[in-house]
């Protein structure tokens, strides 16, 4: 069975993996000669020069006539890597972003490639039983001597700080029915001043009160400061 032109075939199925190969093959080549012209942790020229090559590199940026896919490829990928912060570079101090190993890397084309929503069994089956396992894994590890352990896996730090004062609003006991959701005393949240800018906010969002912030001018929040606390 022939396979589609590369600007519309799908990439799953039994045809995607070979629409896919000549794609990367463009991609892998941009990624490789995008770095060597950056040739170090970032760009030269600071931020007007990458504007302006980037400007430059997609002008037009919706044309009416495309370039066709590899051509298009590799002008964005180029570009995107010659402007880019490498967090693999020996020169870099990378801010939060840490430099992803290739087998991660390979790992994420196949979950683009499959796009399973973890909303629901039917949209990720596979997928869901792997999660599934994962999370018993992982609580496993840091409740090994719980019966039957589990966790839950979320995008990030922020959101697992947001989970986690919700989990705590839901599980402190509740008023009267008219308004189930505001503890009988006021649920308060203490951290240290050194903590990420998600748990006052979380607290803001989940109509908690402000939390308490403890000194910390050491940049620890200390067991001793707390228990005065």
């Amino acid at each position: 069975m022939s396979v589609p032109p590369a600007g519309t075939a799908l990439a799953g199925g039994t045809n995607g993996p070979r629409a896919l190969r000549p794609l990367l093959d463009t991609v892998l080549d941009a990624l490789t000669t995008g770095a060597e012209d950056r040739a170090g942790p970032l760009p030269p020229g600071g931020p007007d020069t990458v504007a302006r090559a980037v400007r430059d590199a997609c002008h037009p940026l919706l044309p009416e006539h495309g370039t066709g896919p590899h051509a298009a490829l590799r002008t964005l990928v180029h570009t995107l890597a010659a402007g880019a912060a490498d967090p693999a570079d020996p020169h870099c101090a990378a801010h939060l972003h840490c430099p992803p190993l290739a087998l991660a890397t390979a790992a994420d084309l196949a979950a683009s490639a499959l796009n399973p929503s973890m909303d629901s069994w039917d949209q990720a089956p596979a997928a869901s039983a792997l999660e599934t396992l994962a999370g018993h894994a992982l609580a496993a590890l840091v409740y090994p001597r719980a019966v039957r352990p589990d966790a839950l896996i979320t995008t990030g730090g922020t959101e697992s700080n947001q989970l986690a004062l919700l989990l705590a609003r839901e599980a402190a006991p509740h008023g009267s029915a008219t308004d189930p959701h505001r503890p009988t005393r006021p649920l308060q949240i203490i951290c240290g001043a050194n903590a990420h800018h998600s748990i006052h906010r979380s607290a803001w969002l989940l109509g908690l009160p402000a939390p308490l912030t403890l000194p910390t001018p050491d940049g620890i929040l200390t067991p001793d400061t707390v228990h005065t606390c």
